[in-house]
């Protein structure tokens, strides 16, 4: 008898869903904007203490932090990032504000190169694929020289669908999401209140994102 509860209890969890949009838009959304807060006790919570003053870099597990976060938020989301927990200077704000950005700049040029390189690639491995299927069918006569021709034309086609359609479309997913994470708005509050902005300081954050992305293309 305890066995039969015991796959009841079980086939309760295979069937249980939720409705994990209604979970994100409860914790992260509010109206237009998503809201990833972060508490920090000091400045190397956020630039690594590893850093020389000119060449800050951010601190890993606040990276890490940032976008296991990011990773819920549908991309139609303006992201505002809400740092709470200290005070920090004008100066130190300016200075978190630019890294944050100049970091997911990188990333962000980081996944051009990389779809530079994925176009080279798929190119020369269309051209192979062309060369191969060329060749395969010019030497209907020679047995093996036309069977090491269609493998070598199966080859290099399945290779260039993977690379082509598989693999750039994961480096374009990425590409968005450095995208979405470099035109963040970041703010500062001492202590974090979860209140609700006013609909025209949620215009004006909007307006600062669409600016600000704009003046980076």
């Amino acid at each position: 008898m305890p066995i039969l509860k015991n796959h009841k209890y079980l086939n309760r969890f295979k069937n249980k869903k939720v409705d994990i949009e209604r979970y994100v838009k409860d914790y992260y959304v509010e109206n237009n904007l998503a809201y990833i807060s972060v508490n920090v006790n000091c400045y190397e919570d956020i630039i690594s203490k590893y850093s020389v003053v000119g060449y800050e870099d951010l601190n890993q597990d606040f990276v890490n932090y940032l976008e296991e976060n990011a990773e819920y938020i549908p991309l139609e989301y303006p992201i505002v990032l809400e740092i709470t927990g200290t005070r920090f200077s004008k100066e130190r704000q300016k200075t978190i504000k630019e890294s944050i950005s100049d970091y997911y700049n990188m990333k962000l040029g980081e996944t051009q190169e990389e779809l530079n390189s994925n176009t080279r690639f798929s190119l020369l491995l269309f051209i192979l694929s062309v060369i191969s299927g060329v060749l395969c069918f010019s030497f209907p006569e020679s047995q093996y020289l036309s069977t090491a021709m269609d493998m070598f034309l199966c080859f290099f086609t399945w290779t260039f669908a993977d690379i082509f359609w598989l693999e750039r479309n994961d480096i374009k997913e990425k590409k968005i999401d450095y995208a979405q994470l470099s035109s963040m708005k970041v703010i500062f509050r001492e202590k974090f209140v979860d209140d609700e902005i006013t609909e025209k300081e949620e215009e004006k954050i909007i307006e600062d994102i669409i600016s600000y992305s704009a003046s980076e293309e």
